[in-house]
């Protein structure tokens, strides 16, 4: 990971704290963006800061060797084109597979590194993917309207496009462990997407299912809303979590279709779990169910369900 020095100017108590309600991603990142930054900046100093920031991203000189993130390095240079007035003193760092942009700097630097963790997880588990650009603005406002139309309240992160948008204030309040399961979530995303939507408990679980692959931590930390109301008898499992869901419960969504695909891995193997998604991009969910299953939707509901339970009475 490289880092490069922009123009000049001016202990979580839960892992899964500002991540609970990470949505799916939103529109391509082309639809008009709208929105003020915190301060006026004169047009001059505007036009300035986008030169230099382009410039930062314009790479090696035409002689020198391919680079493979020059496809990253123009997306990037256009977000910040998009909205040149929010990088005043913002850092460019160049990972294995993302280009990072924004403020400050040690953080642009610890979410590169962050991401080239994190892209090494999906693409031992996806395979090869096209890396993702990262925009770390100043505020939540900023992220707000670099975000639109995706929604950033109360996120960590949000994937839209192709782009990362971290959101600062949440971002800062996770552990190391969150906030590394954050950055693979959101480019699992990335990676992921096709030309074709999957059920939202296939999207949100697979994605989660890869960001905690690696964390050591247990069923019931990772689910410990659902683990709870399932130890009240609040929670039913009646089946997969659907869009309804996760608008009225977000947590305990999740973490059902965190465990619906960590089931599929369990029973089947991980890239069984994999084929799945792949097969859910080109044809009905219930078709890629039993091709590459062998199971009906109520058939995997009811055997997740009998699993799930088993797992969250552990100890």
């Amino acid at each position: 990971m490289t880092v490069t020095s922009g123009v000049p100017g001016g202990g979580l108590p839960s892992v899964r704290a500002g991540t609970d309600r990470r949505r799916p991603e939103a529109a391509p990142h082309g639809v008009p963006l709208h929105g003020v930054p915190p301060r006026r900046i004169p047009p001059r100093r505007v036009a300035a800061v986008a030169v230099a920031l382009a410039a930062l991203l314009a790479g090696l000189a035409a002689a020198a060797p391919p680079d493979p993130l020059r496809a990253l390095r123009l997306d990037a240079r256009a977000a910040v084109r998009e909205h040149p007035g929010m990088w005043t003193g913002a850092s460019v760092a160049r990972g294995e597979r993302a280009v990072v942009v924004g403020s400050p700097r040690r953080l642009v630097a610890e979410v590169a590194a962050l991401a080239d963790r994190a892209g090494r997880t999906v693409t031992r588990i996806w395979g090869g993917h096209g890396g993702a650009v990262v925009l770390v603005p100043r505020t939540e406002e900023q992220a707000a309207v670099l975000a639109t139309p995706a929604k950033v309240d109360g996120l960590a992160a949000v994937a839209t496009g192709g782009r990362v948008i971290v959101q600062p204030a949440a971002f800062a309040r996770l552990s190391a462990t969150g906030r590394l399961v954050v950055v693979t979530h959101e480019l699992t995303h990335v990676a992921t997407s096709g030309p074709r939507a999957v059920p939202m408990w296939l999207m949100e679980g697979f994605a989660d299912y890869v960001g905690y692959l690696d964390s050591g931590l247990p069923v019931r930390t990772v689910a410990a809303e659902l683990a709870a109301d399932v130890a009240a008898g609040r929670a039913a499992l009646d089946g997969l979590p659907g869009p309804a869901d996760f608008a009225a419960r977000p947590a305990q969504a999740y973490e059902e279709a965190w465990l619906a695909c960590r089931y599929i891995a369990a029973r089947f193997g991980e890239r069984r779990l994999v084929a799945l998604y792949r097969a859910a991009l080109r044809e009905e969910i219930g078709a890629a169910l039993g091709e590459q299953l062998g199971l009906t939707a109520g058939g995997l509901t009811r055997a997740w369900r009998s699993w799930a339970r088993e797992q969250l009475a552990r100890p």
